[in-house]
């Protein structure tokens, strides 16, 4: 367990959900429908990509956002079939297959094999289909956000995907540097994840026409949540049971991507240490080497100050939602941020 105030249950992804199941259950639908195609091949492919579950924050985020914007909507409508509520579940997905493309994407770019424990659709089908299949879920996206036709929607998708590139394109530029500063670093993690969340949040509030303060603050809400989200990724990445999130532990290490607890390592490691780190950092470490430089991060307190910068950040976006009046769906979300910061995967 990562977190040392954790309160002893950790709540679910079911748990933290179950106020917006039957909504969530609308999202699936509306995903199993864009895995449809004319070729089969390409059908099973497109089915395997969408129907990979995770952890579906970012459409949740969608709906939960726009019920703590609009609280008398929650529940009733969708028990009366309201078209808002189908509009809601539609929106929702986009952003969800939006979010799925890019992970294609970055599974083909660094020769994924598995996420969560399963093969990834290139492991199984190849790199040029697999990178086909992203761009046509890319593209159903768009096309469903062209025909719902909300300008703020469009404009907004459209800020946030060409500032999720330009962190990605960043960090690529930045691999194999480890004199980073904590400031790059945390600008790099809210263009590549924290402006998305922050837009998905914003969507939420268009799609019950928020007033603009209350857009304002699901939007801070959102990016001061992904920062913690990504920090907090970036250190399961050196805590995480394997078992659990999927993937082995210091991946970025190897890689070549530094983030903040290796940052703050290099900063407080003595000279003779730093080289050391230069030379092995993007290299193929053994996992004995691996676990000696993690211990070095808990002995310096490099893990721990890596945990306080996730919990301010998610403090800030609980502060963010004070001008939203108390619901269940404001409640929701701050449940979505104690599992942001509380995870295990």
């Amino acid at each position: 367990m990562i977190r040392s105030y954790a309160r002893p249950h950790t709540i679910t992804v079911p748990e933290m959900l179950a106020p917006i199941l039957p909504e969530m259950e609308a999202v699936e639908a509306f995903l199993v429908a864009q895995s449809e195609t004319n070729i089969p091949e390409f059908t099973a492919l497109t089915r395997h990509l969408l129907s990979a579950g995770g952890k579906r924050l970012r459409p949740a985020m969608v709906i939960l956002c726009a019920y703590s914007a609009a609280p008398e909507r929650f529940g009733a409508l969708y028990r009366n079939g309201h078209a808002g509520v189908e509009r809601l579940a539609r929106i929702a997905g986009c952003m969800e297959m939006i979010h799925m493309a890019t992970l294609v994407h970055d599974d083909v770019i660094d020769q994924t094999f598995t996420r969560r424990g399963k093969p990834t659709a290139n492991a199984l089908y190849g790199n040029l289909a697999t990178v086909l299949s992203g761009d046509f879920i890319l593209a159903r996206a768009m096309y469903h956000l062209a025909m719902d036709g909300d300008m703020r929607v469009i404009q907004q998708v459209a800020q946030i995907t060409t500032q999720m590139s330009e962190g990605e394109v960043a960090e690529v530029f930045l691999r194999r540097q480890l004199n980073l500063s904590e400031a790059q670093y945390l600008e790099v993690v809210r263009r590549k994840t924290a402006e998305f969340l922050a837009g998905c949040c914003r969507i939420g509030g268009y799609l019950v026409d928020a007033e603009p303060h209350v857009l304002d603050a699901l939007e801070q809400f959102g990016r001061q949540l992904g920062i913690a989200f990504q920090i907090t990724d970036d250190l399961l990445d050196y805590l995480g049971d394997p078992q659990t999130t999927g993937k082995p532990n210091g991946t970025d290490f190897r890689e070549g991507f530094a983030t903040l607890p290796l940052i703050h390592y290099y900063g407080a490691a003595p000279e003779s240490e730093r080289r050391q780190l230069e030379a092995e950092f993007g290299q193929p470490i053994s996992h004995e080497r691996f676990l000696q430089i993690r211990e070095q991060m808990r002995l310096t307190g490099s893990l721990k100050y890596a945990e306080e910068v996730a919990e301010r950040f998610r403090q800030s976006a609980l502060e963010a939602l004070a001008p939203l009046a108390p619901s269940q769906a404001k409640s929701a979300l701050e449940e979505v941020a104690r599992f942001v910061t509380e995870r295990k995967y």
